[in-house]
């Protein structure tokens, strides 16, 4: 199904089951149909609603990067389009709890969340050391010559190798507005808003993740009043997907 919100036609799934909504926010570049397993074993007893956001699975690409408050307005815009109750749980998985931190850590938000659970989340901004940031600084130099015309045919193959080596997967995979995207959303410390969260929110977090370290979760549960943490052994940045029975006895226990 397609709903046009914010000027963008937003493919979505809608179980319709009788029962409290769920809304389900997906991780970076990994539109719904990858939480299917999710899907099925909610909608058992609940409404369950999940969109692909703007620029993943069936979505349109938005015309400009999008910041975290973009996505935030935006999921709003489409509870409000598609008529679901101000009140509902929320099911977040990786960039989908970012904005879900926004969401629930704005008092004036007009969404309502009874509970939340937040799967290996984003968030939390990496410390970074000195070595590395010496790296970054080298980095935008070369590519600040790079994109010089009088030292780009010198410095243009340098850049792109060091390009190539420092960027992800999704990085390379994405168009240049969503590559923009993400470097705006990765960069932005959602910690601030975490004390703010007065829902009760079950953290499930993958033992191995190596996208977003468990140390990530471990902080989370001090940051948010109401939390607590569950870790799924054998299990990287999709415990879902990884250990499914450990991962759907801990969520149905949660709700």
């Amino acid at each position: 199904m397609k709903l046009t919100v914010c000027s963008l036609n937003i493919h979505y799934i809608d179980t319709q089951t009788p029962g409290p909504v769920v809304l389900l926010l997906h991780g970076w570049a990994a539109p719904v149909e990858t939480y299917r397993r999710i899907i099925d074993l909610l909608a058992r007893k609940y409404r369950v609603v999940a969109f692909d956001m703007p620029g993943v699975g069936g979505s349109d690409e938005p015309a400009n990067p999008m910041t975290v408050d973009d996505y935030a307005a935006l999921t709003l815009a489409f509870c409000e389009k598609l008529g679901l109750p101000s009140e509902l749980i929320l099911v977040c998985h990786s960039h989908g709890g970012r904005v879900a931190l926004r969401l629930m850590g704005d008092a004036q938000s007009p969404l309502g969340v009874q509970k939340a659970v937040f799967i290996d989340t984003s968030g939390v901004v990496p410390k970074r050391s000195v070595s590395f940031k010496v790296k970054l600084r080298t980095y935008k130099a070369v590519k600040a010559l790079a994109l010089s015309k009088p030292f780009a045919p010198v410095f243009r193959g340098l850049y792109e190798r060091m390009r190539d080596k420092r960027s992800s997967a999704d990085y390379k995979a994405a168009s240049e507005v969503m590559r923009k995207t993400m470097s705006i959303v990765l960069n932005t410390d959602m910690t601030p808003f975490m004390p703010r969260v007065t829902a009760p929110v079950l953290l499930i977090w993958g033992e191995h993740d190596t996208a977003m370290p468990l140390s990530d979760g471990v902080l989370m549960e001090k940051l948010i009043p109401n939390a607590g943490l569950a870790i799924i052994k054998n299990a990287g940045h999709y415990p879902f997907l990884d250990n499914p029975v450990q991962f759907d006895a801990v969520l149905n226990a949660f709700l």
